[in-house]
C-alpha cells in the first residue's frame, strides 16, 4: 500500500511528465480497485474470518487490551492529530491566500490535496456507508457480550442506529494521512512512505485489538480511503497550475484594484 500511495503522490511536480504521471495513477486506480474487490470476496465469502480474528483479543466477553495504556495513547494522539493536520492545512491555506506576497510556504493544490483526502475518507465515505450498511462493532455482539448479531462485510443490516462499524473512520484517517507525502521531495517519497505506513497501519488495527472494528472494517476503510485519493489526485494535477492561480489571484487582483 505505501508503494502505491508514494507512486501515485510521487507525481507532485509533473507539469513536464504529465503522460508518465496518468499511467502511473491509472495503474494506482487499477491496483486499489482490484484489492477492494478481492478484499470484499474474501470477507463476504469467509466471514467467519471476521470473527476468528476478534476472538484472538478477546477473554469472554472482554477484550483485554483495550484498557492497554499504550494502546489507549496510540489512539489519543492518532485522534488528535487529525485535528492538527487539517488545522495545519487551513493555516497554510489561509496564509498563502491572505498574505500570498510574504507568506509562500507551498503550492495551494499541496494543502488543498490534504484536506480533500481527509473530506473524502474519513467523512463522505465512511458516514454514507455507517449510515446505509448499520454493521454493529464486535464488542456489541451476542458473542462478546452484547445484544446485536454479527453479520458480513457488506451486508446491509441496519442491527446500530448510530456510531456503526463499517468501515473504520480511524482506519481510514491513518490512509488519508499519507496525503502528506505531497510536502516530501519527490526522491524521498517512497522512503517517507515506507517508514510511515507501518505506523499508520498499527493505528489502524489499533481498533481491532480495541473490539471496535473487525478486520474487515480496517481494511476496507483504509483502501476505500486510498482510492478515493488517487481519483482527487488524478482531477488535481493536470490542473494544479491552474488551482494555485485560481486561488492566488482569487487574493491577489483586489488587493491590486484596491
Amino acid at each position: 500500500m505505501s508503494k502505491t500511495a508514494s507512486d501515485f503522490l510521487s507525481s507532485a511536480s509533473l507539469q513536464k511528465h504529465q503522460p508518465t504521471t496518468q499511467t502511473g495513477t491509472e495503474r494506482a486506480i487499477s491496483l486499489l480497485g482490484t484489492a477492494i474487490v478481492l478484499t470484499s470476496f474474501f470477507f463476504v465469502v469467509f466471514p467467519m474470518v471476521d470473527l476468528a480474528v476478534s476472538r484472538w483479543f478477546a477473554r469472554g466477553s472482554v477484550f483485554v487490551l483495550a484498557e492497554q495504556p499504550f494502546l489507549k495513547a496510540v489512539r489519543n494522539v492518532s485522534r488528535g492529530s487529525v485535528y492538527y493536520i487539517i488545522g495545519a492545512m487551513l493555516l497554510l491555506l489561509g496564509l498563502n491566500l491572505a498574505l500570498p506576497r510574504k507568506y509562500r510556504f507551498c503550492p495551494l493544490h499541496k494543502p488543498l490535496f490534504v484536506l480533500l483526502s481527509f473530506a473524502a475518507g474519513p467523512v463522505i465515505i465512511v458516514e454514507t456507508l455507517k449510515a446505509l450498511i448499520g454493521r454493529a462493532r464486535p464488542r456489541h455482539l451476542l458473542e462478546f457480550g452484547g445484544s446485536a448479531d454479527f453479520t458480513p462485510v457488506w451486508q446491509f443490516a441496519a442491527t446500530c442506529a448510530r456510531n456503526c462499524s463499517f468501515p473504520s473512520g480511524e482506519a481510514s484517517g491513518a490512509a488519508a494521512a499519507l496525503s502528506l507525502l505531497v510536502f516530501i521531495p519527490e526522491k524521498l517519497r517512497s522512503i517517507a512512505a515506507l517508514v510511515l505506513t507501518p505506523f499508520l497501519a498499527v493505528i489502524a488495527l489499533n481498533r481491532v485489538l480495541f473490539g471496535a472494528h473487525f478486520l474487515s472494517d480496517v481494511m476496507l476503510g483504509w483502501l476505500l480511503t486510498l482510492f478515493a485519493m488517487v481519483l482527487i489526485w488524478r482531477w488535481l494535477l493536470p490542473q494544479q497550475q491552474r488551482i494555485d492561480a485560481f486561488l492566488t489571484r482569487a487574493r491577489v487582483v483586489p488587493a491590486r484594484r484596491r
